[in-house]
């Protein structure tokens, strides 16, 4: 492991490496008053049992989570292998890139690898302006590859709803369906489009349902069917909230 302890002007550096390390038996961490640095942990092995925040998770082998300083958490497992980097600074870059106080993440392919080599050249030794060089670069790319990631992923969720949206959808089979699961694709859907994935999805629903109350001259209810609501009185409702009135009496104001 990692640690620096030079911190002669660390308080000058716009980003100070603080530790990089693995534990092949991750020992259980409780931080109630959180830490005084961010940290990335990821798992190698295993899984563990996150409380970040108010939420209890659970990651598996491959998945990891981002936590900011001075946020509460704690994380425990069995045969628990463990990978972290923590750091001071970077505000400039985490506000950039729009992280929250935590975050969870899937591990990409190269990071256990650039990881190792990182401590490897900070066994080296080198100044602590070189040190610390090294390990924003690695926090930028892993911050870049991930937030890119999540875009892409959101967008895949989109496009399944706006394909998908007849069915009655849930969010297990949404999270099944496009390679997330239900706790990171809430979150980052909200963050993404600011909104729930089932506001949006009801937003779609609506959406479509007034091109069929516009362009055709099916009933209203079977409009309903037709756009994943298979109660009538639940279509009304939920239409008169967005479109401000009900679906008769927009049918009337466009159906010419």
């Amino acid at each position: 492991m990692f640690a620096e302890i030079n911190k002669e002007h660390t308080d000058l550096l716009p980003f100070i490496l603080r530790h990089v390390g693995e534990t092949s038996r991750q020992n259980p961490v409780l931080r109630p008053e959180g830490n005084s640095f961010h940290e990335f942990i990821w798992i190698k092995r295993g899984d563990g049992l996150f409380h970040l925040g108010d939420e209890h998770i659970t990651l598996h082998e491959g998945e990891g989570a981002f936590i900011r300083r001075g946020i509460p958490h704690s994380y425990r497992g069995e045969d628990f292998h463990t990978i972290w980097i923590t750091f001071n600074g970077a505000e400039g870059l985490l506000d950039f890139c729009e992280t929250s106080d935590y975050f969870t993440f899937q591990a990409p392919a190269w990071l256990n690898e650039a990881t190792a080599e990182l401590m490897r050249e900070l066994s080296r030794g080198g100044s602590i302006v070189s040190r610390s060089g090294k390990g924003y670069s690695l926090v930028a790319e892993l911050l870049d590859v991930i937030f890119s990631e999540r875009a892409s992923s959101m967008h895949r969720v989109r496009q399944y709803l706006e394909n998908r949206y007849a069915e009655p959808l849930s969010l297990e089979e949404i999270a099944a369906a496009v390679g997330v699961d239900r706790y990171a694709l809430c979150h980052r859907y909200q963050r993404e489009y600011g909104c729930s994935v089932m506001a949006d999805l009801c937003r779609i629903r609506i959406a479509k349902a007034k091109q069929f109350l516009r362009y055709s001259g099916d009933p209203i209810e079977q409009v309903g069917r037709l756009c994943g609501f298979q109660s009538p009185s639940y279509f009304t409702k939920r239409f008169h909230e967005v479109a401000g009135c009900t679906p008769k009496t927009y049918r009337e104001r466009h159906n010419h």
